[in-house]
């Protein structure tokens, strides 16, 4: 016997709403791993890490590297990824130990540190961590980097760090980056432009006979020029105020430039062994 259509639509509901109870349950409860976490690394981070002396930071540092869980890789990056040089070279320590213990998030983090980070010697550490790893070498996001950033110096690193770690399946997109085409606005002009004059004068003295006077003034879009009668006395103050009208349309110019990566090229040789020319 078939059941009613509406008892099939109760039924549909209920599921609905268990998964969306357990999606919500699921959330709360890794914002509040978060929020643990984010507590005790900034803990030790002003307990031990603050500390000018070595004994405390040492003790701070075996701390950090103590933590083995996954959900405290976001909170360590959120306290020691900074301008401090010191903190970042033991945050990466700390996730070259979890990216082993097979850690998608530092693994993640990893990556983004070999193309982001402003200290080359930290690159390289973070590119070091990645090939320790010992199964396949994460890099679906330097693989992203290559194919999607517009920043060039992020392209190139990404390009780098993939020869580093032998990554053979991203040739066929060093070879479609090997050379890229750039369209830039190289100038432009204005049209329809017009301009206005004003004149203003003051006169002290007797009236003498009235001369023309030819006179020019310089403004945004062109000159004007025109001749006035002044008359001749013994002080004359003039002031003038030039206008340019908004009739005018900018006509931007653009240009098609072509650009080599060196560092990409470099990356190809280094992992196929070929000149490319």
């Amino acid at each position: 016997m078939r059941r009613p259509v509406y008892v099939c639509l109760i039924v549909a509901v209920l599921a609905l709403g268990a998964r969306a109870a357990a999606a919500a349950e699921s959330n709360q409860s890794a914002d509040a791993a978060y929020t643990g976490w984010l507590k005790k690394v900034r803990l030790i981070e002003i307990h031990h890490l603050r500390s000018g002396a070595p004994a405390e930071f040492q003790k701070g540092r075996q701390k950090i590297l103590a933590i083995k869980d996954e959900a405290a890789v976001g909170p360590m990056v959120s306290v020691l990824y900074g301008r401090n040089a010191r903190y970042r070279g033991l945050l990466i320590e700390a996730l070259t130990e979890l990216a082993s213990a097979d850690s998608d998030v530092a693994q993640a983090y990893l990556q983004e540190i070999a193309v982001g980070d402003g200290s080359a010697p930290h690159r390289r550490r973070a590119v070091n961590a990645l090939k320790t790893y010992s199964g396949e070498k994460p890099t679906h996001r330097l693989m992203a980097h290559l194919a999607m950033q517009e920043v060039p110096v992020i392209r190139a690193r990404a390009a780098t760090a993939l020869a580093e770690l032998d990554e053979k399946r991203a040739v066929w997109l060093l070879l479609d980056r090997l050379v890229t085409e750039d369209v830039r606005m190289v100038g432009g002009e204005i049209w329809s432009g017009t301009m206005q004059l004003d004149i203003r004068a003051q006169m002290v003295g007797a009236r003498l006979p009235f001369r023309q006077i030819p006179i020019e003034a310089v403004g945004f879009g062109g000159i004007a020029r025109a001749f006035i009668e002044l008359p001749v006395v013994d002080i004359v103050d003039v002031a003038t105020t030039i206008a340019m009208t908004q009739h005018g349309q900018m006509i931007p110019k653009y240009q098609r430039v072509r650009t080599e990566h060196p560092e990409v090229l470099a990356a190809l040789k280094k992992l196929t062994g070929k000149d490319f020319g």
